[in-house]
C-alpha cells in the first residue's frame, strides 16, 4: 500500500520530534550533570579554603566527555573573602586548566589574584618580625610603626614579586624617637625581619608570585603554579 502524503509528513514530524527529545535530553543530562558537579567543586574549596561568596564555574561544552575524560579544560572560581594556610585574602579570582578530576584531584596550571588586606598583612608582618607593629599604606609604601622601650620607630617599605621566593620586600626608610637612621641600626635586627617578609607560607609547592602591588586596600598578588593538588591548598 502507499502512503499517502499525510502519512509521510506524520512520519517526518514524528522522527524531527523523536530527534528532538533525544537531543534536548542530552543536552538537559549535560547541563545537569554540569550543575552538580560545580556544586560538588564549590564545596570541596568551600571546605578548604573557607571561601565565602563562593563561585565556580566550568566552561566549556560538552560537559559530559569532559567528565567521561577525567579532565576539565578551563574552571574559574571567585570568592569574595578566603584563607590561603591561615593568611586572609579578599577578591580571590583563580583560573585552572586541565583539571583532573579522578585520582589526585588538582591542575596542570592555576593563575590567582587576590588582595591581601592591611589587616592581614600587619598580623604576617607581626609573626615575622616578633614586633607589635601597627602597618598603614602611604602611596605604594607600607609603613610599620611601634615602639621599643617608649620609643617610637617607623620603617617604610615597598614589596616586589620574586617568583618561586615569593616577595622582595626592601625597606626605603626608618627612624628612631623621629630622627632618621640607616635600617641596619634598627634595634632587635628589625630591619633584616621586615626585609625577610613573605608570603611563601601561603602557597602551595612551586608557586610563583608574579605581580605585587601595594593599594589602598592592601596587597595585590598575582600567582601561577603548575601541577598542583588539591590537597596542596
Amino acid at each position: 500500500m502507499t502512503r499517502t502524503p499525510r502519512r509521510r509528513v506524520g512520519c517526518l514530524v514524528g522522527s524531527t520530534l523523536a530527534v528532538v527529545v533525544l537531543v534536548g535530553g542530552s543536552v538537559l543530562a549535560d547541563r545537569v550533570a554540569h550543575g552538580f558537579a560545580q556544586d560538588a567543586a564549590a564545596d570541596a574549596v568551600r571546605s578548604r579554603l573557607s571561601a565565602a561568596d563562593l563561585d565556580v564555574r566550568i566552561e566549556g561544552f560538552p560537559f559530559l566527555t569532559q567528565l567521561a575524560g577525567g579532565t576539565l579544560d578551563d574552571v574559574r572560581l571567585a570568592a569574595s573573602s578566603a584563607s590561603l594556610q591561615g593568611l586572609d585574602v579578599t577578591d580571590l579570582d583563580v583560573r585552572a586548566t586541565g583539571v583532573v578530576v579522578r585520582g589526585e584531584r588538582g591542575a596542570e596550571h592555576v593563575t590567582a589574584t587576590a588582595t591581601v588586606p592591611t589587616a592581614a598583612l600587619e598580623a604576617l608582618l607581626r609573626e615575622r618580625s616578633g614586633w607589635d607593629l601597627a602597618l598603614a599604606v602611604q602611596g605604594q609604601e607600607l609603613v610599620a610603626t611601634g615602639a621599643l622601650a617608649g620609643v617610637p620607630v617607623s620603617v617604610s617599605l615597598t614589596l616586589a614579586p620574586a617568583g618561586a621566593d615569593g616577595l622582595t620586600a626592601t625597606i626605603t626608610g626608618a627612624s628612631l624617637a623621629g630622627l632618621g637612621i640607616d635600617p641596619g641600626a634598627l634595634p632587635d635586627g628589625l630591619g633584616a625581619r621586615l626585609a625577610d617578609l613573605s608570603v611563601v607560607d601561603q602557597l602551595p609547592a612551586g608557586a610563583e608570585v608574579t605581580g605585587a602591588t601595594v593599594e589602598a586596600d592592601g596587597l595585590h598578588l598575582a600567582v601561577a603554579v603548575d601541577d598542583v593538588t588539591l590537597d596542596a591548598l
